[in-house]
C-alpha cells in the first residue's frame, strides 16, 4: 500500500453514538488516528416506539460533531450506522432525512443480524476467539453469537440492552430483588442455549466499564482492558455489588463511568445470566466490535475475517513505529534455527517458539522513539499498542523479550497475578536465543548468508556463511556469551565459513 487510507466509521447506537477515525496500514492492519463518543441516549424513553424530539435533537448534534472531526482527517470513506433504537423506531427515517439535511450523512440503519456481523468481525479479527459463545451488549440490544472455526454460526438478537433493560425491568432505585428476579427470568426465556460452552467473549462499552472496575478491585499489574479474563464468580459477585447500590452510590464508585451510573447494573445482571446460559466459566474482554467490524469491511474484501490475527498485528505495530517487517526476518529465521538447535536443552515447544518469533519482528521497535533507550520504549510499545490475540500472560512474555533481548534478566516479578511459575524461566532462556539472533544479524544488510546451529558436547557451535568480514557479528555473539552459558548451560563456539 504506496499511502494509507484513511477511513472514518460513525456508530449511531442506543446510548451513545461514536466516531473511529483510522488509518490503513495494510489490507490487515490499521492504527486509531481519532476517536470521539457523544452520550446521546437516543434510545431512552421508547417506551412508545419512536425517538422522542430530545433523543433527536442530541443525535444530530452528536453526528454534527462527528462530521466535523471525521472530515477534518479528509478520510476516503465516512460510513454511519444506526443500531436497535433505530431499528424500533418508527420516526427513524424523520432523524436520517434530518441528518442528512444537516450533516451530508447518509445513515444506514443495520438489521440485527448486519449489526451481530459487524460485532464479530471486530472481536474475532482481534482476538483469539475460535469456538464459543459472543455477547455484544449496547443500550438498547443483546446479540448472543455462536462462533465455530472462526465463522459466524448463528446469532440471537434481544432487546436486553443497557436502557432497555434498566427502563422496562430495574425501575426503582435502588433495583427491588423481584425486579431483578424478573430481568434474569426474562434473559432466560429470551435465549435458549442448547450447546453450553465455556468460552464467551464480550463486546461493548458495558463490558468494557465492568472489567476497569474489575481491574480496579484486583490492583491488576497491566492497564489493558483488551484480553482481560473476568471470572464467573466475580461477575456475579459485581452484579451483585451494583444492584444493590443507588444510582448515585453507584456514581461515586471509582472507575463507573459517569454515562453509564443509571445502567451499569441492569447490564451486569444480563451477562452475568448469560454467563450462566452459556456455561462460561469466564468472560474475555474484547476491546474491539462494532465499529471496528464496519471499519474492517471498508478495507478488506471478502473474506473480512483476517486468516491470522497474531501476525496481522504484530506487523501492524511493527510498521506503526517505522519499522519495515521484512527488515527483520533474517532475525526471525536465526532465532528459529537457535530455537531448534537447543530444543534438547530447554525443552519448549511451539507456543514458545511463536513468542520468540513474534518479539523478532518487534524487537526494534523501540529505536524510532530514543535510541539509546531504545529496548525500554519497545517494552512500553508492546505493553500499550495496539496488539491483538495474545493473552495478558504472552503479553507480559513479549514485552521482557524485546526488553531483555540485548543484555540483562527478565524481570516478571511485577506481573506474578498474570504469569505462571516457569514464565520466568522461559523468558530468560527467549531472551538470550532472541539476542544472540540479534547478535548474528548486527549489520542491516546483513552480511551472512546461511546460520547453521548445532549443540555438540555442551557447546552451541554457530556456523555462519558470508560475504565479507564477520568482525562486527563476532564481537557481538561474544557478548551473548556469558547469557548462553548462564541461562542454557551451553558454552558458544562460532566461525565462519567464506
Amino acid at each position: 500500500m504506496d499511502r494509507p487510507r484513511t477511513l472514518a466509521v460513525i456508530d449511531v447506537g442506543s446510548n451513545s453514538i461514536r466516531l473511529l477515525v483510522a488509518r490503513a496500514l495494510s489490507g490487515s492492519a490499521f492504527e486509531v488516528v481519532d476517536e470521539e463518543r457523544f452520550d446521546a441516549r437516543m434510545g431512552e424513553g421508547m417506551e412508545a416506539g419512536i425517538l422522542t424530539e430530545g433523543a433527536i435533537s442530541r443525535g444530530l448534534r452528536a453526528l454534527s460533531i462527528m462530521a466535523q472531526v471525521a472530515r477534518s482527517h479528509q478520510p476516503a470513506a465516512i460510513a454511519v450506522a444506526g443500531t436497535e433504537a433505530l431499528r424500533r423506531a418508527a420516526n427513524a427515517s424523520e432523524f436520517i432525512e434530518r441528518a442528512h439535511e444537516l450533516t451530508g450523512l447518509q445513515v444506514r440503519i443495520l438489521t440485527g443480524h448486519e449489526e451481530a456481523y459487524c460485532g464479530f468481525l471486530g472481536v474475532v479479527n482481534s482476538t483469539a476467539l475460535r469456538d464459543g459463545y459472543l455477547l455484544d451488549i449496547g443500550g438498547g440490544s443483546l446479540e448472543l453469537m455462536r462462533v465455530s472455526r472462526r465463522s459466524l454460526e448463528s446469532v440471537h438478537s434481544g432487546p436486553f440492552g443497557a436502557i432497555y433493560a434498566r427502563e422496562r425491568y430495574l425501575r426503582s432505585d435502588p433495583s427491588l430483588p423481584r425486579e431483578l428476579r424478573s430481568l434474569r427470568k426474562a434473559v432466560r426465556a429470551e435465549f435458549k442455549v442448547e450447546a453450553p460452552h465455556p468460552v464467551l467473549f464480550g463486546t461493548g462499552g458495558a463490558v468494557r466499564n465492568l472489567a476497569r472496575l474489575i481491574r480496579l478491585q484486583r490492583s491488576y499489574p497491566l492497564r489493558r482492558i483488551h484480553g482481560l479474563e473476568i471470572t464467573r464468580r466475580e461477575m456475579a459477585r459485581l452484579a451483585g455489588r451494583l444492584a444493590r447500590a443507588t444510582n448515585d452510590e453507584r456514581r461515586r464508585m471509582p472507575g463507573v463511568g459517569a454515562n453509564r451510573a443509571d445502567i451499569l447494573h441492569a447490564s451486569a445482571v444480563v451477562i452475568d445470566e448469560v454467563m450462566d446460559l452459556t456455561g462460561a466459566e469466564s468472560l474475555t474482554v474484547a476491546g474491539q466490535g462494532l465499529r471496528e467490524g464496519l471499519l474492517w469491511q471498508l478495507m478488506r474484501d471478502e473474506p473480512a475475517v483476517l486468516p491470522d490475527v497474531r501476525t496481522a498485528s504484530v506487523m501492524g505495530l511493527a510498521r506503526a513505529n517505522g519499522v519495515d517487517e521484512l527488515l527483520a526476518e533474517p532475525v526471525v529465521h536465526a532465532a528459529a534455527s537457535l530455537f531448534e538447535a537447543t530444543r534438547e536443552v530447554h525443552r519448549l515447544g511451539q507456543p514458545e517458539l511463536d513468542l520468540l518469533l513474534h518479539a523478532a519482528r518487534l524487537a526494534g521497535i523501540g529505536m524510532h522513539i530514543d535510541y539509546y533507550n531504545r529496548d525500554r520504549h519497545a517494552e512500553y510499545l508492546v505493553h500499550s499498542g495496539d496488539l491483538h490475540g495474545f493473552s495478558h500472560r504472552e503479553v507480559v512474555i513479549l514485552a521482557s523479550l524485546v526488553r531483555w533481548a540485548d543484555s540483562g534478566t527478565p524481570d516478571l516479578s511485577p506481573y506474578r497475578a498474570i504469569t505462571l511459575p516457569d514464565d520466568a524461566r522461559t523468558a530468560s532462556v527467549l531472551a538470550v536465543l532472541l539476542g544472540t539472533a540479534r547478535a548474528i544479524r548486527r549489520r542491516v544488510p546483513s552480511p551472512v548468508l546461511d546460520c547453521r546451529a548445532k549443540v555438540v558436547k555442551g557447546s552451541l557451535r554457530l556456523h555462519l556463511a558470508s560475504r565479507g568480514n564477520l568482525e562486527a557479528e563476532f564481537y557481538e555473539i561474544e557478548r551473548q556469551q556469558r547469557r548462553v552459558e548462564a541461562v542454557l548451560k551451553l558454552t558458544l563456539a562460532v566461525r565462519g565459513l567464506d
